[in-house]
């Protein structure tokens, strides 16, 4: 199942460069996609106990994902210049989301449901846009754009 997601990915993005997909913590699921050569693709797939993901780009069309599920849960992207665009959404418990974005096409989106909840989306510059929606829990928000 795994090594068809990671080859509709990379036939979907068809992008140059390197994908993996590994489990290295045998404690719970986890999911790896990057693609580089200044596409920069980077997508991350956890499902169950302590999560924790960070996609951290730096130039060019950029992407990003993080998707996580239950567990103690966090995330964060960070981009920078060109096309942008990032996406977190986790499911349950201790839940924390981050965007940060760099100038131009930019976007983002977190949603995350139920617990801990908070979030974070700073675009700086240009095109901007940005949702989050959390489906209650202790929620807080913070979204600075410029």
């Amino acid at each position: 199942m795994k090594s068809k997601m990671v080859f509709m990915m990379l036939t979907m993005l068809t992008g140059p460069g390197i994908a993996t997909a590994a489990g290295y913590d045998l404690a719970g699921s986890e999911y790896n996609l990057s693609l580089n050569e200044l596409n920069q693709v980077a997508n991350i797939d956890q499902r169950g106990n302590n999560n924790n993901a960070l996609i951290n780009q730096n130039g060019s069309k950029l992407t990003g994902v993080i998707s996580q599920q239950g567990g103690r849960n966090s995330s964060q992207v960070n981009q920078s210049g060109s096309d942008n665009f990032a996406y977190i959404a986790q499911a349950g418990n201790a839940n924390q989301a981050n965007i940060t974005q760099g100038a131009y096409g930019n976007s983002a989106v977190i949603l995350q449901k139920g617990s801990g909840n908070r979030a974070d989306i700073m675009q700086y510059g240009t095109q901007k846009t940005a949702v989050v929606v959390q489906r209650q829990s202790q929620m807080a928000i913070r979204v600075i754009q410029r």
